[in-house]
C-alpha cells in the first residue's frame, strides 16, 4: 500500500509560488529611466553626406574652423577626432567637417533634423582632438522641451544666481543654467538639468533629460 502525504494548503501554494518564474523588474528602475546618448553620424570621413541626410548650401558668412585665428578649435559636442566649433559664433557652426570641395566646411546644426549645411571656409582644417567629455549638441527634457547648446552671444545674468551662466537655449523653457560646465548633472542614471527663462528673473526649475544627442563622423 502505497504511502500518501497530504500538505497542508498553505504551504502547497508557498512551493508553488517558488517555482514560479521571478516578476518583471519595474519600469522606474534605472536602466529603463537612464538617460539615452544618441551620436549623430551626418558626414563621413571623406566629407560627404551620409546617407539619410541632405546638403544645402550658405554662402552669407566665410567660417575660420582653425586656419588662421586658431591652431586648433575641436567641436565641444563631438565623440570622434576632426569634428571643429567654428566662427563666427552668429552661425552656430559649433559642429562642422571638412568638406569634400576644398574651400568648404558642412557643419551640423539640430540632431531633431536631417540637415547639413555647407559654408566657405578660410582654408583647410587643421586636426584636432575630440574633448574627453563631450557636451550634448541637443537635450530632449522631461517636459518635451527641446535645447540647443549657446554658441556665444550676450545673455542675462540670472537674478536667483547672478555668478550662473546660460549653456543651452530651449523653446519652451528658456535655458539651461549652469553654476559650472555645462549645467549637467551627471551624478545618476538619469541626467537632470536647471532651466529658467533667459531673461533671467524667474527661479529655477529642475528637469530630467530624457536623450542626449552628440555628434560624431560616419564611416565612408
Amino acid at each position: 500500500m502505497r504511502s500518501r502525504f497530504l500538505l497542508p494548503l498553505g504551504l502547497l501554494i508557498a512551493l508553488l509560488a517558488g517555482c514560479a518564474p521571478p516578476a518583471p523588474s519595474s519600469p522606474s528602475s534605472a536602466s529603463a529611466t537612464a538617460t539615452e546618448s544618441v551620436v549623430m553620424r551626418p558626414i563621413t570621413e571623406g566629407g560627404l553626406p551620409a546617407a539619410g541626410f541632405t546638403v544645402t548650401e550658405e554662402t552669407t558668412v566665410t567660417l575660420d574652423c582653425g586656419s588662421a585665428s586658431f591652431d586648433d578649435r575641436p567641436s565641444a559636442v563631438a565623440v570622434d577626432d576632426n569634428i571643429h566649433a567654428c566662427t563666427p559664433s552668429s552661425a552656430f557652426a559649433v559642429a562642422c567637417w571638412q568638406d569634400a570641395a576644398p574651400g568648404f566646411v558642412a557643419c551640423y546644426r539640430d540632431p531633431w533634423t536631417t540637415a547639413v549645411v555647407r559654408l566657405p571656409s578660410t582654408g583647410s582644417l587643421p586636426a584636432a582632438t575630440a574633448p574627453e567629455q563631450a557636451r550634448p549638441l541637443g537635450l530632449l527634457l522631461s517636459d518635451g522641451d527641446r535645447c540647443l547648446i549657446r554658441s556665444g552671444g550676450v545673455w542675462n545674468d540670472l537674478t536667483e544666481h547672478p555668478a550662473w551662466y546660460g549653456t543651452y537655449s530651449c523653446t519652451e523653457d528658456g535655458a539651461v543654467w549652469a553654476e559650472s560646465a555645462d549645467g549637467i548633472d551627471r551624478s545618476g542614471p538619469r541626467w537632470t538639468v536647471r532651466v529658467a527663462p533667459i531673461s533671467g528673473g524667474d527661479p529655477l526649475t529642475t528637469r530630467e533629460v530624457v536623450t542626449a544627442y552628440f555628434v560624431g563622423t560616419a564611416e565612408g
